[in-house]
């Protein structure tokens, strides 16, 4: 029996008063940000397009395509688009990838960009150190459930809109190999330069990234990400990842610098100096396939002796308590302000914080012995650690591995129903509705709480929903 999830009545509005509303923020949002710079100075960078990476030529293992769609009919262009890609290839320059921008494609040149992409990747030798980026800045929708991506002159209201746009599960993750190890990178910056809470138009479903895969939106699902009306000026994600890249010195795990760029967002939307910033403020989402560690920065030399600072952080990371994490991240941070592993540390901090907030949550019943006790193999052991570090993906494939009995453990379907509350507590909307499906049939009354957690989550189940954990892929 399949489960629907409680629907909410839509709030009836008229068109006309929806356009008024729209076109009113838009021109607020355009005085508020129009030459006044310091007012998103921490969501900025300095102007690339004169710049010129400096460095060896870039390895020939890391590839980046930068589409930037930034010309959309009706008044809802998004400036930036253009800076977002000058900046950001300067960035990801610096880091060794061979970068491609692609400014306001339409749909068959979008279509053609990603399959040259595709090749290139699939020329690429499966050594476990290939990397591959995907950055799309321009509008999105989702309809019936699944993601598009619209290239530019596409309005948001087109009835066709779908049929001219590119599918973000079937075409742009499909570009690439999603094998383990190996790491394909889509970044999705969908903004839109009004604030109205009505205009929802580069609003996303929620959804999981395949095996060797990140996916990192800038806004979380139901969400929109803001982008100032000013092309000197990057939207508030692409400006803060590009911080962060640049901020990259020793060698850095790729994972950890897109939650420090999620923390900074949120950091510096939440303390925004504009009120209508602070109450529209966006919450990036991050989702991560079973990929290896990647790292981006200076390698060290294996001739390099290792001191107090590397002990202690090895320490930090050898912990499997979010108690222990926690502590142990603070006192690194204390011990060694502006150190190496600084983003490391600060993300481990974070992470192992909402892994206290959810095992605090009656609807999460994992004891200590869950995460000491348990010995599966190598992939087991690396979801394990990130798991206790707030990895609500992570949790959700423990939770799998003990269903099935693979990866080492023996099968035991209450353990992994007690991994899957603890993920849909960190804020996986899947896992949310996936209990709540399940605890519906035996009639739990936790049902309940999953079921309008998955909503407020903003997940939508895709028309014809299959019974899988890959659902969204149905």
């Amino acid at each position: 029996m399949r489960s629907a999830l409680p629907k909410r009545e839509p709030a009836i509005e008229s068109a006309h008063r929806r356009e008024f509303i729209g076109n009113g923020w838009r021109a607020l949002l355009t005085l508020l940000f129009a030459g006044d710079t310091a007012s998103a100075a921490d969501a900025t960078q300095p102007d690339a397009s004169a710049t010129t990476a400096s460095g060896p030529p870039p390895p020939a293992n890391r590839l980046a395509l930068l589409v930037c769609c930034g010309t959309y009919p009706a008044g809802k262009s998004i400036l930036p688009a253009p800076k977002n890609g000058r900046d950001l290839e300067a960035a990801l320059r610096r880091h060794g990838f061979e970068v491609k921008v692609e400014n306001d494609l339409d749909r068959a040149a979008f279509a053609n960009s990603i399959e040259r992409f595709r090749q290139r990747m699939r020329a690429l030798p499966d050594d476990g150190r290939t990397i591959g980026l995907v950055y799309f800045c321009g509008h999105g929708m989702q309809f019936e459930g699944r993601n598009y991506l619209l290239p530019a002159h596409v309005a948001t209201d087109d009835p066709k809109a779908k049929e001219k746009s590119i599918n973000l599960q079937e075409e742009v993750l499909a570009a690439f190999p999603q094998r383990y190890p190996g790491l394909g990178i889509a970044v999705i910056d969908a903004c839109r330069d009004g604030l109205s809470p009505q205009e929802k138009s580069s609003a996303f479903n929620y959804s999981t990234a395949p095996t060797g895969c990140i996916v990192a939106f800038s806004a979380s699902a139901g969400q929109v990400s803001l982008s100032p009306s000013d092309p000197k000026q990057n939207s508030f994600y692409t400006g803060e990842l590009v911080r962060t890249l640049n901020e990259v010195g020793e060698e850095t795990p790729i994972n950890d610098i897109f939650e420090l760029t999620r923390l900074r967002v949120q950091q510096t939307m939440s303390s925004h100096a504009l009120e209508i910033i602070r109450r529209l403020a966006q919450r990036p989402h991050i989702t991560t396939g079973q990929t290896g560690v990647f790292r981006l920065g200076r390698r060290r030399s294996g001739l390099e002796t290792r001191g107090a600072e590397d002990e202690a952080y090895a320490r930090q990371l050898a912990l499997l308590a979010p108690a222990e994490i926690r502590r142990a991240a603070e006192e690194f941070l204390r011990a060694y302000p502006g150190g190496k592993y600084e983003t490391q540390a600060r993300v481990a901090l974070a992470g192992a914080d909402d892994a206290l907030r959810a095992l605090s949550s009656r609807f999460v019943r994992l004891s200590a012995s869950a995460f000491t006790a348990a010995r599966g193999d190598e992939l087991f052991t690396e979801d394990l650690r990130k798991a206790l570090r707030g990895d609500k993906d992570a949790a959700a494939r423990i939770s799998e591995m003990y269903r099935l009995g693979s990866n080492g453990l023996a099968a035991n379907a209450l353990r992994g129903e007690q991994w899957l509350r603890y993920s849909a507590l960190l804020g996986n909307a899947i896992a949310c509705y996936e209990l709540y499906r399940r605890l519906a049939e035996k009639a739990d009354p936790d049902a309940e709480f999953f079921g309008p957690e998955a909503e407020r989550l903003g997940y939508q189940p895709p028309k014809g929903l299959c019974a899988s954990r890959k659902s969204e892929n149905c």
